[in-house]
């Protein structure tokens, strides 16, 4: 054992004098902080609880809704090997690279290496030369038992062609052990995306080796919150939900087109479920949908109830959440006008 561990020292140590350590974090021009997502492969069987803890995910419900599961799920559910978990966190972007906030963060133990931690752990969506990088490691091999080390997960805040999206880390994997990998088509195929999409972020590469890190722009619903609001630009990936206003509004995109037309989803939002446990507030506060004309008081335009649509097909009125005020513990709605045909969709507040 100690002298396999110096071999692997001695093979760290060579490569990393021949080559210079990998850049961390996808292409990100701008200077933000957004959401993003990497796909988790476990090398071996576990729950969702311990993935949420081994990734530092704090509110189990933003799991669930990454992964559409519903909010009923418990924390033991089992999860195989090589079940795809798609993990949501926070991205930071500086210097022209995205990677995750300052988490998760991962507490060695006696037997580890870095590569172990990148390859079995993280499942390679980051490797040994960027966790050495982000956490000033000289020597890969000298790493303590109980250090706690950064794991910089790749991400990315920026548009694709004008339209927001979220960006989501793929692993490129082997096609059930018969050695074929995986193609972009049936990336694309599996994330509801365009292949197009998908080559705009990663430099044109038509055929990407196994292992290989893909940005995937995932279509998101766009929504009418207010740039006031703590949710402000709230994006919610196409066939997904997610929990905010301090776990008062359930928000989901329901659309699964696959137009090119990124920003035609539309978000539906509606108070969630009295079973949910509220956040920072005793209860949630009552919504009403503010709007001008009568349709604004009509119990049929509350937040979350149908919404009307002319007899063109694709104009659309509805109650729209459009944010919510820590302090003074408010949830705002409003009324919205739209057009929600393909290449068209737009709202105003009314």
């Amino acid at each position: 054992m100690l002298f396999s561990k110096f071999l692997f020292s001695i093979l760290i140590l060579f490569t990393l004098t021949l080559s210079a350590v990998k850049s961390q974090g996808f292409k990100c021009k701008t200077t933000t902080k957004c959401q993003s997502q990497v796909g988790y492969l476990p090398a071996n069987a576990t729950t969702l609880s311990q993935i949420a803890t081994q990734f530092g995910v704090k509110d189990f419900n933003s799991l669930l809704g990454a992964n559409n599961l519903p909010l009923d799920t418990p924390p033991s559910k089992s999860v195989s090997v090589n079940s795809t978990i798609k993990i949501p966190f926070t991205c930071s972007c500086n210097n022209g690279k995205g990677i995750s906030d300052n988490s998760p963060i991962y507490n060695v133990t006696s037997d580890d290496f870095l590569d172990r931690i990148a390859r079995d752990l993280f499942s390679l969506l980051i490797t040994y030369q960027e966790i050495a990088a982000v956490n000033n490691i000289s020597n890969p091999d000298l790493i303590d038992d109980g250090q706690l080390l950064w794991i910089p997960l790749p991400c990315s805040c920026d548009n694709l062609d004008g339209n927001q999206v979220v960006h989501y880390a793929h692993v490129v994997v082997r096609q059930n052990g018969n050695g074929d990998v995986e193609t972009l088509d049936m990336i694309a195929n599996e994330l509801g995306v365009t292949v197009e999409s998908i080559l705009k972020l990663n430099d044109g590469n038509e055929e990407p080796n196994a292992e290989t890190v893909l940005d995937v722009p995932l279509r998101a619903c766009k929504s009418t919150v207010s740039n006031t609001s703590p949710d402000y630009q709230l994006l919610v990936p196409s066939g997904t939900y997610t929990l905010t206003a301090n776990n008062c509004i359930k928000c989901k995109c329901d659309s699964k087109s696959k137009s090119k037309v990124f920003s035609s989803n539309k978000l539906h939002c509606e108070p969630s479920p009295p079973e949910i446990k509220v956040q920072n507030w005793q209860k949630c506060p009552s919504v009403r949908c503010i709007g001008s004309g009568v349709e604004a008081n009509q119990p049929s335009y509350a937040l979350g109830k149908r919404s009307y649509i002319d007899n063109t097909g694709c104009n659309e009125t509805r109650c729209a959440y459009t944010g919510y005020d820590y302090q003074s513990r408010e949830i705002s709605a409003s009324l919205v006008n739209g057009s929600i045909c393909p290449g068209e969709y737009h709202y105003h507040i009314l």
